[in-house]
C-alpha cells in the first residue's frame, strides 16, 4: 500500500501505479462538481464505462462525515482514485469540492503526488459559460500550461477568460511545479448538472487516448433530464396562463 501525506491531506493507493501504465505512459484525469457538475459527471462516467477499479482514496482533515451507498457492501468516498492494469489512466473522482480551508493544500498535494509517481500529464475537466461561444460548431475550449505539449483542434481560451475554483488552483500548481497539464472545458449550463456537456468531455477523452467509451447512456440521461425539466416548466406555466385568461 502506497501512502502520501501532507499536513492535512493523505493519499492512499492500494495497488502499484506502475502496473496501470500503457506504453509507459500514465495520465491523471480529474474534475469537480462545479459549473454544470461537468468535472464530476465526466470522471464518474469514465470510471463506469471503462469498468475501472477503485484503487485509492484522498483523505482530508475537513472531509465531510458522509458516504454514499452504491450497492451491497459498496459505498463511495468524497475523493476516490480509480484505474485498471494497462489502462494508462488514473481517474480521481471528486464528489465534493474540498473545504475552503484546505483547498490550496489539496491541489498542491495532488500535483506533488502525481510528480512523485511519474504521472506524465494531468487533464482537468470543467464547464464553461456558453455566453463566450463563437458558433454552434464550437463545443469546447481548452488551454494548457507552459510544460505541456498537447495541442487540441478546438479553440483555446481567449485572453481575459478565467478559470475558477479548485481546478484553477491545481492548474496553478502544475505550472509552479513543472507538471504538464491540459484543461478541457465544454460549454455547460450553470444552474444544473449538465450530462450533455459531460458527454462532450468524455468523447474528447476517448479521442485523445484512443479508447472506446460509449457515450449513449450519458446522452440518454441528458435527454431524460431535459424532458423532466420541460414537463416541470409546463406545469409551472399553466397557472400563469389561467390568470391571464389564456386557456389550453
Amino acid at each position: 500500500m502506497e501512502r502520501w501525506r501532507s499536513r492535512r491531506i493523505r493519499i492512499i493507493v492500494t495497488e502499484p501505479l506502475e502496473a496501470m501504465r500503457r506504453n509507459g505512459e500514465l495520465v491523471l484525469i480529474t474534475g469537480f462538481p462545479g459549473f454544470g457538475a461537468v468535472g464530476y459527471i465526466t470522471t464518474r462516467y469514465i470510471v463506469e464505462a471503462m469498468k475501472l477499479k477503485r484503487i485509492g482514496y484522498v483523505i482530508t482533515k475537513y472531509m465531510p462525515d458522509v458516504v454514499s451507498i452504491e450497492g451491497d457492501r459498496r459505498f463511495s468516498f468524497p475523493h476516490e482514485i480509480y484505474s485498471k492494469e494497462g489502462s494508462g489512466l488514473i481517474v480521481l473522482v471528486n464528489s465534493i469540492v474540498p473545504n475552503i480551508h484546505e483547498r490550496v493544500e489539496f491541489a498542491e498535494s495532488i500535483v506533488r503526488w502525481s510528480i512523485e509517481n511519474k504521472i506524465n500529464e494531468i487533464i482537468l475537466i470543467g464547464g464553461l459559460d456558453p455566453s463566450v461561444r463563437r458558433s454552434q460548431d464550437d463545443i469546447l475550449r481548452w488551454t494548457g500550461n507552459s510544460w505541456g505539449k498537447r495541442v487540441l483542434k478546438e479553440p483555446t481560451m481567449d485572453r481575459g477568460l478565467i478559470i475558477v475554483g479548485p481546478l484553477a488552483i491545481i492548474l496553478m500548481f502544475t505550472e509552479i511545479l513543472g507538471q504538464p497539464a491540459t484543461v478541457i472545458l465544454p460549454y455547460a449550463e450553470r444552474e444544473r448538472p449538465d450530462p450533455r456537456a459531460a458527454s462532450v468531455a468524455v468523447k474528447k477523452i476517448s479521442e485523445i487516448f484512443g479508447v472506446e467509451i460509449d457515450i449513449q447512456d450519458l446522452i440518454k440521461h441528458a435527454e431524460t433530464m431535459e424532458e423532466i425539466e420541460r414537463k416541470i416548466r409546463e406545469h409551472m406555466e399553466i397557472p400563469e396562463k389561467r390568470v391571464t385568461g389564456y386557456h389550453m
